[in-house]
């Protein structure tokens, strides 16, 4: 998450905290461009997100989206374009502290704890945007107090004293996202949360997530997935992308058609909407 914002920051910083308050970390990126090794992995990609909301990314492996991901939490720098998180322009603002506030989750990329690490201790980690602890009387009652609340919310309290390792893949995903909680993020970003879960345990992250999401005052979630049948409820955008480049963005009604996911995939897709949900059934067009 990076060291705390050199003491020259600090007035600057106060000053933006209130354009942070009032634009509760939206995204806006203007024609935002990613080359590397000559190859153009994003382009021209110009992108809004409301403050607050829940943004669903879809597309096909190789599509720039976990690209787009990096570009917005600070560890990929665009060639060309601008970037704005939260009213703080990357390049003209101390990077670190904007890190700060943003959760991210990669499921394909979690972080390294030591073995021996209870959920609650990697839970605690969040605090500090680190994979350890410092010593536990550096932590205030108030801090694991946050703490507990998380493990709670996500249904982890007899698991707490467990050891991270010994978790079940679902069970991990829940004290990741309790983790990136913990942190109080304005920005949270999901990379395929899912990923490598059965039908029950997605289904346990999805309910979190519906959770989460149901929260007074919850951050702005945007979240890449393969599969319609993993969004949340209150998902409210839906930006598809392919070859690098936005190719629809819109409301869940207006973007998740049959027709749109058939170009979108280059194959036969069916959308269907159950309880609230989306579903979608593929066909190799050979019928």
């Amino acid at each position: 998450m990076g060291l705390a914002p050199p003491q020259e920051y600090h007035g600057w910083a106060n000053t933006l905290r209130v354009v942070s308050t009032l634009n509760a970390h939206a995204i806006h990126l203007e024609n935002v461009s990613v080359i590397r090794w000559g190859h153009s992995i994003l382009t021209d990609v110009s992108l809004q997100v409301a403050p607050g909301s829940c943004c669903a990314i879809l597309g096909p492996n190789g599509s720039g989206k976990s690209t787009l991901l990096a570009v917005l939490s600070g560890y990929t720098w665009p060639t060309s374009g601008v970037v704005r998180i939260g009213g703080h322009v990357y390049g003209a603002v101390d990077l670190a502290a904007v890190r700060r506030t943003i959760g991210l989750i990669e499921p394909s990329r979690s972080p390294a704890f030591d073995e021996r690490m209870s959920v609650r201790d990697v839970v605690a980690t969040g605090l500090f945007g680190t994979i350890r602890l410092p010593y536990h009387d550096e932590i205030s009652s108030q801090e694991w107090t946050r703490v507990e609340a998380e493990i709670e919310a996500f249904g982890l309290d007899r698991l707490e004293k467990s050891g991270f390792s010994q978790l079940s893949t679902g069970e991990q995903m829940k004290t990741l996202l309790a983790r990136a909680m913990v942190g109080r993020p304005q920005l949270l970003l999901l990379d395929e949360p899912t990923a490598g879960l059965d039908m029950g345990a997605r289904a346990v992250c999805i309910g979190a997530l519906d959770r989460l999401l149901s929260r007074p005052r919850h951050p702005t979630v945007v979240m890449i997935s393969h599969h319609l049948d993993e969004l949340p409820r209150s998902v409210s955008q839906v930006v598809l992308f392919k070859q690098g480049r936005v190719f629809g963005n819109g409301t869940p009604e207006a973007m998740l058609t049959s027709e749109n996911l058939s170009r979108l995939l280059d194959c036969r897709v069916a959308v269907f909407r159950n309880d609230g949900r989306y579903m979608a059934s593929v066909s190799d067009g050979s019928e």
